[in-house]
């Protein structure tokens, strides 16, 4: 099993994903036992599989492409973790989220502010107290879209959410669209940490991206810096140790 412990955080998380997707992708095509699993697996999740699986690498939304009969490919997005802390899903300028979901002028100015109030100081309040009804209820009026892009962008063909609990050697499989359908109803509990970070239900919580490396040659206080993107993140193990133990939602579950 790879070392990760050398790297920083971010390139952690990072590396340990892409370590995983390769992973995976090897045991679909080369470990015939857990072929054999997924496979039973995808068709009590009610896929039409025929043939043997064909998994592959993509580099869309999809972290792998896994080919279920010969007219269909459908695709995987693949989350690990070694901790129930959160993860990175997703971070994009907020000029972008501006323009997908039509974001009022006050709410984007809202958001600005509080993305450059943490760049100036770390320990500031992300969105203020002032503030928070009218993020509250942007964000409860805009959620299916949210939750929508931020797991799926638009990729019709991305069908399957596995979580790689790298601890216990254990794979969760579900379909997409009952992640996407359970999370929708758990984050209309839209709450703030006492650092004002924006929490959609128990899974997901949405703040200043960071990561302000000495690389990068702007200042963090410039909005153009890269640390100042809105981040998604999501604790991959806390959402499939919930659904584990209350069964919300169809699953599988291959030890590997």
């Amino acid at each position: 099993m790879p070392n990760h412990e050398h790297l920083r955080k971010g390139e952690k998380e990072a590396r340990i994903g892409l370590d995983s997707e390769q992973d995976i992708i090897n045991r679909i095509n080369n470990d015939e036992e857990f072929h054999d699993a997924l496979k039973e697996c995808l068709i009590r999740l009610g896929f039409t599989i025929s043939g043997k699986l064909r998994a592959r690498k993509d580099l869309t939304k999809a972290d792998i492409l896994l080919q279920i009969n010969e007219q269909e490919e459908i695709g995987i997005s693949l989350k690990s973790s070694e901790k129930t802390s959160f993860h990175q899903l997703d971070r994009r300028r907020l000029e972008v989220w501006r323009d997908l979901v039509e974001m009022p002028e006050d709410v984007f100015i809202i958001m600005k502010e509080s993305i450059l109030r943490v760049s100036e100081n770390s320990r500031a309040i992300f969105i203020l107290e002032k503030d928070r009804d009218r993020i509250k209820d942007f964000f409860a009026s805009n959620l299916p879209k949210v939750i929508e892009d931020i797991f799926r962008r638009g990729e019709e063909k991305l069908k399957l959410f596995i979580i790689n609990d790298k601890r216990k050697r254990r794979i969760y499989i579900f379909r997409m669209d009952d992640v996407i359908r359970f999370l929708n109803e758990d984050a209309a509990d839209i709450s703030f940490t006492k650092k004002g970070i924006i929490r959609l239900g128990k899974f997901i919580t949405i703040q200043r991206k960071g990561g302000d490396g000495k690389h990068i040659t702007i200042p963090k206080t410039d909005w153009n810096h890269p640390g100042n993107q809105l981040q998604f993140k999501f604790s991959p193990l806390r959402f499939a140790e919930y659904i584990e133990l209350e069964g919300t939602i169809e699953f599988c579950i291959i030890d590997y």
